[in-house]
């Protein structure tokens, strides 16, 4: 599955139906179940800088077989924000004014609405305009967290599509790719007059109350605050990008990132490089960060140092809930004497074993206590969706999808293993020197990459050096 804007998924024109969750305000209740330390961080910082935070989402889009039934879709919708309390939450300011607390909303006191657009003239006016709508009607700060459009090409076609964004605190990565068959499965339940085939779930905000307990237990003299501190080194600061992305000083354009996807490796590829990685006694998870490690490595890089986000779904009532279960981090994993892709195996394997217990702490938490500026500028996320339900039958037109970010320095990759094969996407920087060095990053990634499939290794040299 890929990872893009919007602007980067193959949209098709047809009608445009809005679907957002409202609720009467009496019908809120005050919640004693405090928001985790990422949650309300996240909406601190949107209240303290609104135009940065405005039209920021993340979602999916999929189409469904079969026409269009609105009357069931809306019941789905319905149905879907009820079997998640996450979407039925928000955070309010606490009295008094410092921090927030948290109010909830009960199913039976939701309806969905309906709001239909005129027909558009084509895909990018479609964009524009589901962009828009989305920008107006999901936000950190306020309630509804989610929202639903629905594109129908003409009444008489036999599939639909679906796109929805949510705030980034009620849902991750995994919550989106999940959503495909869950989503569709409560459509066809209510289409055929049945009960929808789906497991139980538990609440992600009573799993915030659990993670803002973790957190609060942090403080200087925590082995965690104290693993934190060493990785951040004496200037407390977050790793970055290892080539060149920042603009030339004076240079004032707009800070829009850009994006990229490119699938690298087909199925039967993808399982080659996995055998050759657990050859050298590492796994696919090591395996596809030794190959960042090699690749880098080739353009001047000594090592690897990035944030890693993993998931905190501990328990199996949370394995299909909607929610933010993340963690992050640090990885430090120098190339040291490793001369070729399979010698730097050992070292990414003790690399991401070592601070995997850090993961339930919250960075924010952690980064409020050593007074650290800023948020991770390099991160790096490694996904395997083949097991995801639905996952066997996804097309170009299954994707997660994230709005347009700001940022001059901040540089992500997304490695996705799906049943089709692997691919990469990243955003970075919307500037020549970051563009080369992305790219030259992705050649020489894609090189390293096809060299184990084809040769069971790849050499460490270092044709081209662009570490400034």
């Amino acid at each position: 599955m890929e990872y893009s804007e919007l602007a980067d998924y193959p949209l098709h024109g047809g009608q445009t139906i809005g679907w957002v969750p409202t609720a009467h305000p009496s019908a809120w209740r005050r919640d004693h179940r405090p928001l985790s330390t990422d949650h309300e961080t996240h909406v601190a910082c949107a209240t303290d800088a609104p135009d940065a935070a405005a039209g920021s989402w993340i979602g999916t889009a999929f189409r469904v077989d079969g026409p269009l039934d609105t009357d069931a879709f809306g019941a789905a919708v319905g149905g879907w924000i009820a079997r998640h309390e996450a979407y039925r939450t928000t955070a309010v300011p606490a009295v008094g004014g410092r921090g927030f607390t948290r109010a909830t909303v009960p199913a039976e006191a939701i309806t969905i609405e309906a709001r239909s657009a005129p027909r558009p003239r084509g895909s990018a006016e479609i964009c524009s305009r589901i962009e828009a709508f989305f920008a107006d009607a999901v936000s950190a700060v306020r309630w509804p967290h989610l929202a639903v459009v629905t594109v129908e090409p003409d009444p008489a076609s036999p599939w639909f599509t679906v796109v929805f964004a949510a705030d980034h605190a009620v849902m991750d990565a995994y919550t989106q790719v999940i959503a495909i068959a869950e989503l569709t499965e409560l459509y066809r339940a209510r289409v055929q007059g049945r009960a929808p085939l789906l497991p139980p779930v538990g609440s992600y905000v009573d799993f915030s109350a659990f993670e803002r307990a973790v957190d609060d237990a942090l403080d200087h003299d925590h082995p965690v605050v104290r693993r934190w501190a060493e990785f951040l080194g004496a200037d407390r600061s977050l790793p970055s990008f290892p080539l060149p992305v920042r603009r030339p000083a004076g240079d004032t354009a707009p800070d829009l990132q850009a994006s990229l996807s490119r699938w690298l490796l087909d199925a039967d590829a993808t399982e080659a490089f996995v055998v050759a990685a657990k050859g050298f006694g590492g796994s696919q998870t090591s395996g596809f960060l030794s190959a960042v490690k090699t690749a880098l490595g080739r353009l001047g890089a000594d090592g690897l140092r990035f944030v890693m986000p993993m998931h905190t779904r501990s328990a199996p009532e949370f394995a299909a809930a909607a929610g933010w279960f993340v963690g992050v981090m640090p990885v430090d994993d120098p190339i040291g004497r490793a001369a070729s892709f399979g010698e730097t195996i050992a070292g990414t394997s003790a690399a991401i074993r070592a601070n995997r217990d850090v993961v339930p702490f919250s960075l924010p938490r952690v980064t409020s206590i050593l007074d650290v500026p800023g948020r991770p500028e390099f991160v790096v996320s490694f996904v395997d969706g083949r097991a995801i339900p639905g996952a066997d039958a996804w097309t170009e037109h299954e994707r997660a999808l994230r709005s347009r970010v700001r940022s001059g320095s901040e540089v992500y990759l997304w490695i996705n293993r799906a049943v089709g094969g692997l691919n990469l996407s990243m955003r970075y920087p919307n500037n020549e020197i970051a563009a080369s060095s992305v790219h030259a990053f992705v050649a020489e990634f894609a090189a390293v990459l096809s060299e184990v499939v084809e040769t069971g290794d790849a050499a460490l040299g270092r044709p081209v050096r662009i570490v400034q």
